[in-house]
C-alpha cells in the first residue's frame, strides 16, 4: 500500500513538474522567435535583446563598442524606434563603417572617434546593417522601426512576410509557428493527463479484489 501510495505521489509530482516546465518553455519560445531576425545576430555576442527606444525622437548607437573579441560591436546591437526617428551612429573606437544590407544607406569607413552618421527611418520594418570590414566577426546590428514582424527577414523599411512569433500570417492563415505552438500545447496536455490517468489506475487497483487478497496475505 505504501509503495503504491509513493508511486502515485511520484507520478503526480512528475506530472506537475512536466506541466511547469512545459509552461516555461511555451512562454519562452515566442520571445526567442520574435527576436531571432532569421539568425542575423547569432554571431553578435553583445546582442541580448531588442532595446526599446520607442517614444524617443533621436537615438544614438555606438560604433566600436567592446564585443566579438575587441572593439567590434554596435551598442546596442538591436534597437526599436518609432517611424520618423533619427538614429545617430557615433564612433567610439576602431575603424568601422555602417552599411545597410539592402544598400539603402552607407557611411564612410573611418577611425575618427566622435564621428557621427545619421539615418532617419520613415517606414515601418526591420532594417539590418553591418560594418563591412568586421561583418564576419559579428559586427552587425538591427533597427526595428515601428511594430513589424520581428521574425521577418525584411530590411530597409520592408515589413517582411510572416511573423515568426505572431498569431498568424498577414492573410489570417495559421503559420508554421502557429501549428508548432498548437502541437506543443496538445503534447503538454497529453503529458499532464497521462500521469493523472496512471494515478487513477493505481487508486482503482488499491480498492479492487486483488488488493483485498494482498491485505489478507
Amino acid at each position: 500500500m505504501n509503495s503504491q501510495t509513493y508511486s502515485r505521489r511520484s507520478v503526480l509530482r512528475a506530472g506537475a513538474g512536466a506541466a511547469i516546465g512545459g509552461a516555461a518553455l511555451a512562454s519562452a519560445r515566442p520571445t526567442r522567435a520574435q527576436t531571432t531576425f532569421d539568425g542575423y545576430l547569432d554571431n553578435a555576442d553583445n546582442y541580448d535583446g531588442v532595446v526599446d527606444e520607442t517614444g524617443s525622437g533621436e537615438v544614438t548607437v555606438e560604433v566600436g563598442t567592446e564585443a566579438n573579441g575587441g572593439n567590434f560591436g554596435f551598442g546596442p546591437a538591436a534597437v526599436q524606434i518609432d517611424p520618423g526617428t533619427t538614429v545617430t551612429w557615433e564612433w567610439v573606437a576602431g575603424s568601422h563603417n555602417v552599411e545597410a544590407e539592402d544598400g539603402s544607406f552607407k557611411s564612410e569607413l573611418t577611425d575618427e572617434t566622435g564621428f557621427t552618421f545619421e539615418q532617419t527611418f520613415e517606414e515601418e520594418g526591420v532594417v539590418k546593417y553591418f560594418c563591412m570590414p568586421h561583418k564576419s566577426m559579428g559586427m552587425k546590428g538591427v533597427v526595428v522601426v515601428g511594430d513589424p514582424n520581428l521574425g521577418a527577414g525584411g530590411s530597409g523599411g520592408e515589413s517582411g512576410g510572416s511573423d515568426a512569433g505572431g498569431s498568424g500570417g498577414g492573410n489570417g492563415e495559421l503559420t508554421g509557428a502557429d501549428w508548432g505552438a498548437i502541437a506543443f500545447g496538445v503534447s503538454l496536455v497529453a503529458g499532464l493527463l497521462s500521469p493523472l490517468a496512471f494515478a487513477a489506475f493505481l487508486d482503482r487497483d488499491d480498492g479492487g479484489p486483488m488488493a483485498g487478497e494482498r491485505v489478507r496475505r
